[in-house]
């Protein structure tokens, strides 16, 4: 290990990471004396790799190149590759290690232990109900409790933790997830939260985008698709004060974006592609895209809706509802709902469902 000034530089563990990974990249993770997660060390390290991609390119072009900031649970990682030599990667090193030193920083540079998510879970087939929940402010009072509130409710899943962000897992066992979940999400455009338990074949996913996007889901081989309902509800309950919308639908695969609600059931309408769930995010505090099992309706939404008195509706917040089918087995069962009971949904709920003109 050298020491430049409080940059302690593990170049040795690097190098072994590189060598394992078939010299096809290495993440260096910076490990600040005193803990990470900071917003001073994410914005030096940010403008730090980009300055560090200047001076190494400068002395040997096209030597090497840094990108990717992730957050780490020590600190945050850099992907450094398109290494020419050993050279290169130390000339990299060194002037990140400066800038890190000149933004007040001390601390190691060294690979990151980034692990891989449970075979297991990657190969679920059974459905999983999810909820899509769109919180109301991202960058307010609500998204700064968010972390929090998701991870206390994926811990009901048991097991292990795995928090990633910007391509990078790590198993959390400190005891500080949703610290780790929030720097996760301040650092790469979302944050993700896995608690798995292979034993009971259980695990509870929660991830969520800057933009306040975000989805729950809940696998658990024992349960009833009701009882699997009932997470999905306990995460819209969790949000209710600060989401402006929300729907449950079963998926049979982990579920990332909105946009995977087109592969969920039921179908979408023909006229919802399921990108518009995310690009066209300013319609939702207003309309729906379609009838779900489960929605979290604002006060606009309700004054659109024709005839929910065969729903369940319940107020759950200030200006906000919860209203559920009467019948939540017949829209879970495998293969979804009947079309007629789709259909009395949708007319149902009348002028909510957003039109096509709306979308163009």
């Amino acid at each position: 290990m050298t020491d430049r000034d409080g940059i302690r530089i593990e170049l040795g563990s690097i190098l072994r990471q590189l060598e394992e990974n078939g010299f096809d990249g290495v993440q260096v993770e910076f490990a600040p004396d005193g803990g990470g997660g900071a917003a001073t060390v994410v914005d030096v390290a940010r403008q730090g790799f980009w300055a560090a991609n200047e001076v190494a390119n400068e002395a040997a072009p096209d030597s090497v190149w840094g990108s990717g900031l992730a957050a780490t649970l020590a600190g945050v990682s850099v992907l450094v590759d398109g290494l020419a030599s050993e050279e290169a990667l130390v000339t990299w090193l060194e002037a990140f290690g400066g800038e890190l030193r000149a933004g007040g920083l001390s601390g190691e540079l060294r690979a990151a232990t980034g692990v891989r998510l449970p075979d297991w879970v990657k190969q679920l087939a059974d459905p999983m109900v999810t909820a899509y929940v769109a919180l109301s402010a991202p960058g307010g009072a609500g998204a700064a409790g968010w972390a929090e509130r998701a991870a206390r409710w994926a811990a009901g899943a048991g097991g292990d933790a795995y928090v990633a962000g910007g391509g990078m897992s790590q198993l959390d066992t400190t005891g500080d997830v949703a610290a780790h979940l929030a720097s996760a999400l301040h650092v790469a455009s979302s944050g993700d939260l896995l608690h798995a338990d292979a034993q009971a074949s259980r695990a509870a996913f929660v991830q969520v985008c800057r933009y306040g996007r975000a989805t729950y889901q809940f696998h658990d081989a024992s349960a009833s698709p009701e009882a699997r309902a009932d997470r999905a509800r306990a995460a819209i309950l969790a949000e209710a004060e600060h989401a402006h919308y929300a729907l449950v639908a079963p998926t049979r695969y982990p579920a990332y974006l909105w946009d995977d609600r087109a592969r969920a059931l039921p179908p979408l309408r023909p006229e919802v592609p399921g990108f518009a769930l995310r690009t066209k995010a300013h319609l939702w505090d207003r309309f729906v895209p379609d009838v779900h099992c489960m929605q979290l309706l604002a006060d606009e939404h309700l004054a659109k809706v024709s005839d929910l008195s065969r729903w369940t509706v319940t107020p759950v917040a200030p200006g906000r509802t919860l209203v559920e089918a009467p019948d939540l087995a017949e829209w879970l069962r495998t293969g979804g709902p009947a079309p007629s009971v789709l259909d009395r949904a949708r007319a149902d709920f009348g002028r909510v469902l957003v039109s096509a003109d709306d979308l163009r």
